[in-house]
């Protein structure tokens, strides 16, 4: 009788475990899956890295009690697991470019309007890009995400006063690119 006794504690220790699982999964699905895309810009590659992020938190179960903000937790992970996937992929999809384009024609905007465009995103991609690393991911959840400086700080493991000054000094380094580039080409 003893060895029901121990079976079904460890059944109601699993289930238990599983409405653990499921109530993170609801709780912070959401974020979860806006960091995601905030890296990868792509819906099926950002779904792809929260399925890998919370399959890592399942494997550490053991460990759950030991994790003090499981939203930070998911949130650096999401990030690693991001950054991971978009090393091997090409980071703009053609979708999104056909997307991007379709969207310009349709509110009328002539082939000119459209390449300009183009040129435009690709010159702010590549200027971004171009800053160190620290400067370059704030701002990208910052600005594609919109997430808060609080949460930034959750995914980046750095305290929200040096999330905002990350921003502010890439935004200001970027405005400076761009007003040089500016100079450069009224100045031909």
């Amino acid at each position: 009788m003893e060895a029901m006794g121990i079976l079904s504690e460890a059944l109601l220790s699993a289930d238990a475990k599983d409405r653990e699982f499921e109530a993170a999964v609801r709780e912070h699905g959401g974020h979860v899956y806006r960091v995601a895309q905030a890296v990868l810009r792509n819906h099926h590659d950002a779904e792809d890295a929260v399925q890998e992020t919370f399959m890592r938190f399942l494997r550490q179960q053991r460990h759950w009690a030991e994790i003090r903000n499981p939203r930070a937790w998911l949130a650096r992970t999401v990030w690693r697991v991001a950054l991971d996937r978009r090393r091997q992929f090409v980071p703009v999809s053609l979708e999104d470019a056909a997307g991007a384009v379709e969207t310009l024609r349709a509110a009328g905007a002539s082939a000119e309007q459209v390449a300009v465009h183009a040129q435009t995103l690709a010159l702010v991609e590549r200027l971004i890009s171009s800053l160190p690393r620290e400067l370059r991911d704030p701002l990208t959840l910052s600005t594609v995400e919109e997430l808060t400086s609080a949460e930034i700080g959750e995914v980046l493991g750095v305290p929200e006063g040096s999330v905002r000054e990350r921003v502010s000094r890439a935004r200001t380094i970027l405005s400076e690119k761009l007003a040089s580039l500016m100079e450069k080409s009224r100045g031909r």
